[in-house]
């Protein structure tokens, strides 16, 4: 007999505190010592900054936190005030506003302070202006942009490829062009920060990464096996996003194994997120930070529960990078890494291919799918990724809102909307398309 799962895991309250106690002892170090950091997209190289004792910030780290604090209908409105416009992206933007309100007592953990430097991919044409802007608000500060050229060819299974065959999936060109772009940012970095590249630092740190990757492997494969599911989505995101963001750290590596042993206890002991589990669920896309709740919403009715989100099992599929004991060939194996996450997220087919990966494994019978309004990058490969859960057996309904902006969202309408789509789809088996 099954029985529930804790409220909240050993794991997860442990990697919570550290979080909270990491930030603020950035802080300080920032404040009160003059310690140098980076505010950095999250599709960018931090491992180079980690290897030089440097922290660094992710923006959508930032940008969740803020809106699980419930802050962002505050800062969102002080956008409209500010005379910003209403299809500005919600994700990148949020933390811009809570700088330009300059009010630490209500930025979560004090704010950010001034960076040493913002650290900026090339997606899109609005991810430059916020990175400007932001460096104004500061009084100006160095902005490190990073380019990434396209793939020529989109070849299959890039999450298996990917581990040792990333020269050839991600074509020599590209990464020479990319390895030119990390070899500037480290020497920005020094001349910045007084510090030093260290290429052995780095490279212990690659290979903690790739450990750590092996160990989510591990619980991915022991969550997708266990029926009913051990713990719910909520605790899965607590205790895999915190070492995705402190990658490279001992830390990291020591929490995944404490993680990994509480869910084998757990799981032996027939723990179950939802103790009357009829229906497996996935999130596709990012996650609503605001309002996590909602992943648990439909399982006392329906026994309908979340299974997998794109961020179980990434730090297993996109990150990991086995290369040779050479600090060259590890940052070049560090330029495939980065050179098409947003392909690998975003894009058709390799989005969509990975995704019904996922949904076999883990024996999804459907997936609610977040289309990120005022997030082009975001929505890029929603609908064909749709097309190919539907073509696998995986019917699918839209919620059409935002990750981080709560004034787009409906909490009963999109319950409704869900409850349908189970109710129509999923218990009946219907074969009509859904959208909202």
């Amino acid at each position: 007999m099954s029985r529930p799962v804790p409220t909240r895991l050993a794991s997860t309250l442990a990697a919570n505190a550290h979080q909270k106690e990491e930030f603020q002892a950035f802080r300080r170090r920032v404040l009160e010592d003059g310690e140098p950091y980076v505010i950095s997209d999250a599709v960018a190289p931090a491992e180079i900054l980690h290897a030089m004792d440097i922290h660094v910030t992710p923006v959508v780290w930032y940008s969740a936190i803020i809106a699980a604090k419930q802050l962002s209908p505050y800062y969102f409105e002080q956008m409209d005030v500010r005379g910003f416009h209403d299809r500005l992206p919600r994700y990148t933007s949020l933390p811009l506003m809570s700088t330009l309100d300059g009010n630490p007592q209500r930025a979560p953990y004090g704010g950010l302070p001034k960076p040493m430097m913002i650290l900026s991919r090339f997606r899109d044409d609005y991810g430059q202006r916020i990175s400007e802007l932001w460096s104004r608000a500061y009084g100006g500060v160095p902005v490190f942009g990073l380019d990434a050229s396209s793939s020529t060819a989109l070849g299959p299974r890039w999450w298996e490829r990917g581990l040792r065959d990333w020269e050839t999936l991600y074509e020599p060109h590209r990464l020479d062009f990319q390895v030119e772009q990390l070899e500037g940012l480290i020497r920005t970095a020094e001349t910045l920060s007084g510090r030093s590249f260290e290429p052995l630092e780095f490279m212990r740190q690659m290979h903690r990464i790739n450990e750590a990757g092996e160990i989510v492997a591990d619980i991915r494969d022991m969550l997708a096996r266990a029926r009913p599911l051990p713990v719910p989505l909520t605790e899965q995101l607590a205790n895999v996003m915190a070492p995705t963001w402190d990658r490279g750290s001992a830390w990291s590596v020591a929490h995944l194994k404490a993680f990994r042993a509480e869910l084998r206890t757990l799981i032996g002991q027939g723990a179950a997120a939802c103790p009357n589990e009829r229906l497996r669920l996935l999130w596709v896309g990012n996650g609503l930070w605001f309002n996590t709740g909602f992943y648990r919403a439909f399982e006392e009715k329906y026994g309908a529960v979340f299974v997998w989100t794109m961020y179980s099992n990434f730090l297993s599929d996109g990150y990991r990078r086995y290369f040779r004991d050479d600090p060259a060939h590890a940052l070049r194996a560090l330029a495939s890494r980065h050179i098409s996450m947003n392909e690998q997220l975003h894009v058709p087919p390799w989005m969509g291919d990975w995704i019904v990966e996922q949904a076999r494994a883990y024996g999804a019978d459907g997936a609610v799918m977040l289309v990120p309004k005022h997030d082009r990058m975001g929505s890029l490969g929603s609908r064909m990724t749709k097309v190919a859960l539907e073509r696998a057996g995986i019917p699918v309904v839209e919620l059409h809102a935002n990750m981080v902006d709560a004034r787009m969202w409906d909490d009963a309408a999109m319950r409704k909307k869900v409850e349908e789509f189970i109710e129509q789809r999923l218990l009946r088996g219907s074969t009509t398309t859904e959208t909202a």
